[in-house]
């Protein structure tokens, strides 16, 4: 039996979401269409369309493993175009008011750190090597058409600023914000999926600079977290390609962002430790501090509709936009292209492929959403500011936490349990485990006997 599902597949973005996609999708279409708003570069590079690009991004260890399955050789090829491995947590200090440092273990838990720019470019590069995907740049697409409750194609004002149509069996929503797949539904008269919204009101200041050898001694990362709940001031910094750094300092509403360097250094000052002010005091001043305000992170519940149009995929930010502090949002992005990729296989012996493909997506899709959520909104919660409905049960999810990671500080099964949740290896009821949870108990009699 074939395993083609269709003529054509459009992905309208070539971004994080839209080129795994792309990759996975080729096997099972004759064509794969990219259309991309922005002009792209034949170099790593920030672009007008990613405005975030200019600030620290990660690889998580779950992301890493999804991108070199779906894309065979992608790590290697990041890590040789100048990608920084470091390994968790052997090579990362992380402050806490509550616990202080968290130990350094290995648990050869890899992670890339690069630009944004370097991460996308290599995998772009990956993907377009894939005989046949097309990526058409400068492109905007206007909506996507339908007929009868089924996707029919796309309608783009090009790059020539010529309106034209692509037909297509599948469209594929990666552009970041769902505006197609939105609009497609006001069209059909359906109903917009409910929304879950959580705002932290937050601003990243960024700077990339160039640290003297002997000025962090700590670890090739450097983390100090916020003194919640009285304070939401946190930075970081982290190697980048080219033998730079890039570090942030994130900024709640009611602080006013650092516009020069003096007042940068001056917000590292007040954080619970001197460790990042000590590192980068010995910089030279930066070029620019790059700012980026994050309002409110949303999770469009499109799996939980009663109908959708047949053939229309949201994927990546499209579905949920994560709180970039936690640095989730590419790698989520990528398990779901492996997710897509375990749908597909299944799909081909249906009657329907691209019906039964998309509905048990999206019926599949929480399942990875879920703990990443759980994991950023919890902790954005314990920011009193913070926009949204919180759990009933907050304040034992808040008790819950601060014993996590007193255990994490004597006990290397709990913090190895730790590490895979946050790395997106593992689901986070293995912390809800009886043997962990034990653990977690045991560990807080020892420090309130």
């Amino acid at each position: 039996m074939s395993n083609i599902f269709g003529r054509r597949a459009v992905v309208i973005g070539a971004g994080f979401s839209g080129l795994p996609v792309a990759a996975v999708l080729a096997k099972y279409f004759e064509q794969v269409v990219i259309l991309e708003r922005d002009q792209l570069d034949n170099h790593p590079a920030s672009r007008v369309g990613t405005p975030q690009d200019r600030h620290p991004h990660l690889l998580l260890a779950g992301g890493l493993n999804a991108l070199d399955e779906i894309c065979p050789g992608y790590s290697n090829e990041l890590e040789s175009a100048g990608a920084v491995a470091i390994s968790l947590w052997r090579d990362a200090h992380f402050e806490r008011a509550d616990i202080g440092v968290l130990p350094k273990r290995d648990f050869g838990t890899p992670v890339l750190l690069a630009s944004r720019p370097l991460f996308e470019f290599v995998l772009r590069r990956k993907v377009l090597a894939i005989g046949n995907i097309e990526l058409r740049t400068q492109c905007r697409v206007m909506s996507v058409l339908s007929f009868d409750g089924a996707v029919r194609g796309v309608r783009f004002e090009s790059e020539s600023h010529a309106v034209e149509t692509l037909e297509a069996d599948l469209v594929v929503d990666a552009s970041g914000r769902a505006r197609p797949t939105l609009e497609l539904l006001d069209e059909l008269d359906y109903d917009r999926p409910d929304n879950s919204e959580v705002g932290p009101d937050i601003t990243y200041s960024t700077v990339v600079v160039k640290i003297p050898p002997q000025a962090a001694p700590h670890a090739q990362i450097v983390r100090t977290f916020a003194n919640l709940p009285e304070s939401g001031v946190n930075a970081a910094i982290g190697p980048i390609e080219g033998g730079e750094s890039i570090a942030f300092i994130v900024t709640p509403v009611d602080v006013p962002r650092p516009n020069t360097w003096e007042a940068y250094l001056d917000l590292l000052r007040g954080l619970i430790t001197p460790t990042l002010f000590n590192i980068l005091r010995q910089a030279k001043t930066p070029k620019c501090i790059d700012h980026f305000g994050f309002p409110t992170s949303v999770w469009r519940h499109f799996e939980q509709m009663s109908r959708l149009p047949r053939g229309i995929l949201p994927v990546g930010d499209s579905i949920c936009r994560f709180n970039p502090t936690y640095g989730q949002g590419m790698s989520v992005a990528a398990q779901e292209a492996r997710l897509l990729q375990d749908v597909l296989a299944s799909a081909t012996a249906e009657p329907d492929p691209v019906g039964a493909m998309q509905a048990e997506f999206l019926a599949r899709v929480a399942a990875i959403l879920q703990t990443p959520w759980d994991m950023s909104t919890n902790t954005d919660f314990a920011f009193p500011k913070t926009r949204g409905q919180r759990p009933e049960n907050f304040a034992d999810m808040q008790e819950f936490d601060a014993a996590l990671f007193r255990a994490a500080v004597v006990d290397p099964v709990v913090q190895r349990a730790f590490v895979d949740v946050a790395q997106l290896l593992q689901p986070g009821s293995i912390l809800q485990e009886p043997d962990i949870k034990e653990r977690i108990a045991a560990a807080s009699a020892r420090v309130f006997a």
